[in-house]
């Protein structure tokens, strides 16, 4: 992509992704071109866009590569294969931030989105949150990669709310600060807190009356606390071994502590009141080495538009009725308002995508622009012709013979005959098989290859459960790849591994349809095992500073800005 700048690093060069089996198959907004040069940054763990200077680039990939440094040296994590590098895109205050989600809430300074489109950070860089909302979603992103990674809701996001304050220079290291905003939550009183067997099971009080915002500063104030010492420490370290084994967390945690949850939630309210324990470890402060080319203008241009077509979904999903109707009209109204702004979105997306595929047509990258155009104006065979001259012998750009696969598969359904389809899926198991060669840690593609196979018969195979395996060993943050080796695994009678896989989805402090999937699939595989379903409970309502993410469909975590 562009030309090298600089030396690759070889450190970025790291072994090949061991294959885990050798079976595998073969808005207006968006109109306005870049006006300066985009650049990316990698290091071992990141790529890193911006339209900036190379010297801030650099500055930037380096304190997030130490970032990953500080959590590695505390939580080391050890794989048998390349870890995909996390992309992170700068946005250059409002106007950037609504090039990549048109009508984003000004309150939000960044967000993550790790659906299945793609896995990528945006941050606001000219938001004072700015430090904060990537070690906070690079935090979560952390956790995913962890052995031991079905916590509970409180501690997913009080792990990340603990480390997002870090200050890396660097002469040191800092962590453990507090922040403001949610210190000013914990301080308006003892007795507005949340009762802490609420926290614990990350559900409303039974008046309904606590906001989302005191789960998380509370769930920050637990961290920090049971952080503080070492005593402390191994407390919360026996408190998620029985959890993560499926103990009730409020019996979990006076099990570990001693403490009935009333007591708990007095300490940790004493311990917040006085001063708290600011980290300053001595370790060496590490000189991460930076990669910086220039991306063609091509590329730039189409920086904000790439992303969202790539989370854009082909077809748009079914409105989901509220359990009980026991929305209020105000709440319908916002919804159906939503809904009508997503499609404005999309069609203006459309658009956009066709007209700047078309100044670029002579390339790999207008083509994969009108071609994801195409696809979502319900023309897959359009999509395809568009990338015909990108499809030769010899080709090796991974997302061209991607697409090029998605775009038969969307073909099959309306396929004359069963051998029509058949022929579809062979030719796209083939372009998969290409790509999947050009860029091995694509998890994307052993999803398409997935989607190949699945609902034809003997599925699912082995081979098919090892090509998922392999899709979330890659993407184990992707709630998309570990819904569908849950089904797999529950084809199969494996109920034991699908709870397994899916509980960190089930455990997710963010409401999502991937979510409520995932806790109705354990329950299911609870009954087969003979065990009770899991405990139902109302969640706290998302902070409204959370509207206007990108992605209605994933996982998507905006943060505010303030």
């Amino acid at each position: 992509m562009g030309q090298s700048m600089t030396k690759r690093s070889e450190r970025t060069q790291a072994k090949p992704l061991r294959i885990l089996t050798t079976g595998i198959m073969l808005s207006a907004f968006i109109a306005l071109p870049a006006q300066a040069e985009w650049l990316k940054a990698e290091t071992q763990h990141f790529v890193v866009y911006g339209d900036t200077s190379e010297a801030s680039l650099r500055r930037y990939a380096r304190k997030v590569e130490r970032f990953d440094a500080l959590l590695r040296t505390y939580y080391p994590i050890q794989t048998d294969h390349e870890i995909p590098k996390l992309e992170i895109f700068m946005a250059e205050g409002r106007r950037d931030m609504n090039r990549i989600s048109p009508g984003i809430s000004e309150g939000v300074a960044g967000y993550y989105s790790p659906n299945s489109g793609r896995i990528y950070t945006v941050v606001d860089t000219r938001s004072s949150m700015g430090d904060v909302v990537v070690f906070h979603e690079y935090a979560h992103h952390f956790m995913f990669q962890m052995k031991a990674n079905a916590y509970p809701s409180w501690f997913v996001e009080g792990f990340a709310e603990y480390y997002s304050t870090a200050n890396l220079t660097d002469e040191r290291i800092q962590f453990g600060r507090h922040n403001p905003g949610r210190v000013n939550s914990l301080n308006m009183g003892f007795n507005t807190w949340a009762r802490m067997e609420d926290v614990l099971k990350w559900r409303i009080s039974d008046s309904g009356r606590f906001p989302a915002h005191l789960y998380y500063a509370q769930s920050w104030a637990m961290t920090h606390y049971f952080m503080s010492t070492p005593e402390r420490t191994q407390m919360l370290r026996r408190y998620l071994t029985a959890v993560a084994s499926g103990e009730d967390s409020v019996v979990a945690m006076q099990a570990a502590t001693g403490r009935t949850a009333a007591q708990l939630q007095d300490d940790v309210w004493r311990y917040t009141s006085g001063s708290i324990n600011v980290t300053s470890p001595q370790i060496p402060v590490t000189h991460p080495e930076v990669t910086v080319s220039q991306m063609s203008k091509a590329e730039a241009d189409a920086i904000w538009l790439d992303v969202r077509l790539d989370n854009a979904p082909i077809k748009l999903p079914a409105e989901e009725e509220a359990e009980g109707d026991t929305q209020s009209d105000a709440q319908k109204a916002r919804r159906a308002r939503d809904r009508r702004q997503a499609n404005e979105n999309r069609a203006e997306l459309i658009r956009s995508a066709f007209a700047l595929g078309e100044r670029y047509a002579d390339s790999d990258v207008g083509r994969l622009l009108t071609a994801r155009a195409h696809r979502l104006s319900q023309r897959p065979d359009l999509a395809l012709a568009v990338l015909e001259p990108s499809l030769g012998d010899h080709a090796t750009n991974a997302k061209v013979l991607r697409v090029a696969a998605l775009a038969l598969l969307d073909q099959t359904e309306s396929a004359s005959s069963i051998d029509d389809a058949n022929e579809l899926r062979r030719q796209a198991a083939a372009y998969l098989a290409r790509a999947m060669d050009a860029e091995p840690l694509d998890f994307r593609i052993y999803l398409g290859l997935n989607d190949v196979r699945r609902g034809q018969p003997r599925y699912p195979t082995d081979n098919d459960i090892s090509t998922l395996e392999v899709a979330c060993t890659l993407a184990p943050q992707s709630f998309d790849c570990r819904t569908r080796l849950g089904h797999a695994y529950m084809a199969r009678d494996m109920n034991a591994e699908a709870i397994t896989i899916l509980t960190p989805v089930s455990n997710s402090p963010h409401q999502s349809a991937y979510k409520r999937r995932a806790r109705q699939m354990i329950d299911q595989a609870r009954q087969a095992l003979g065990q009770a379903p899991l405990e139902e409970a109302s969640e706290p309502e998302e902070p409204q500073d959370d509207i206007g993410a990108p992605d209605t469909t994933s996982d998507a975590r905006p943060l505010p800005a303030s």
